[in-house]
């Protein structure tokens, strides 16, 4: 067994500060890495979630297409924020839908999505919304990043 001279441990404080520079930059890219995941999930979710009302109202949008409108009046826009909130578990506050884990802490919040039709005379329907996602370190919210999304859905003639 050998015996060490030095017993002051001077050689590693350089070590601990690696250490701890390779910790920050892993819980940094970690962090980014949850926060994609969370946009991409309200991504894919909204997506089902109107294409199945782009479906189920179909007949709707195809009878104020041929009649020559953009605009329908007999569809209930709403009626796809019920359906997101019932899909993503999302509670509705204001102007503004909210996501919560299982302790009751944020995981993100998103704005009362807007419904239009992409193109005149056509079966797009084109959702906007702004996603936010809070960015936390120790426990505690550091900044917020808000991120914009559109989805579109298209229904097309399949003869």
């Amino acid at each position: 067994m050998k015996i060490l001279k030095d017993t002051k441990g001077e050689g590693y404080v350089s070590i601990c500060v690696l250490i701890i520079v390779i910790v920050a930059i892993f819980s940094s890219i970690f962090t980014y890495a949850s926060a994609i995941s969370v946009i991409n999930v309200t991504r894919e979710n909204s997506k089902v979630v109107l294409d199945n009302f782009v479906t189920t109202n179909s007949t709707l949008i195809f009878n104020s297409i041929k009649q020559g409108n953009d605009y329908t009046e007999t569809l209930d826009f709403p009626e796809y924020t019920e359906k997101l909130c019932e899909f993503c578990t999302l509670d509705l506050s204001a102007d503004t839908l909210y996501s919560y884990d299982t302790d009751g802490n944020l995981q993100y919040s998103m704005t009362l999505p807007q419904m239009s039709f992409q193109k005149d005379n056509q079966l797009e329907i084109c959702v906007r919304y702004t996603v936010s996602v809070p960015i936390q370190f120790a426990g505690k919210t550091v900044t917020t990043a808000n991120v914009p999304i559109e989805i579109v859905s298209i229904l097309t003639e399949k003869f």
